[in-house]
């Protein structure tokens, strides 16, 4: 169940990147275009990031 969250999140992250830096961009809205770059540093987190663990091998 953690992959199936951790993947809803990554893509998550993704579709409010793009939606801030449409919405951002043409308005010229900074805080939106800067939320954009948020969003997409988590997005590449979520992707590059950690891999979670197994507990037989931390044993």
């Amino acid at each position: 169940m953690k992959i199936l969250k951790r993947i809803f999140l990554t893509l998550l992250c993704f579709f409010m990147a793009i939606g801030c830096y449409v919405f951002g961009i043409p308005a010229g809205g900074a805080v939106f275009f800067i939320l954009g770059l948020v969003f997409e540093v988590l997005f590449w987190v979520g992707i590059f990031g950690r891999k979670p663990q197994d507990k037989a091998s931390k044993l």
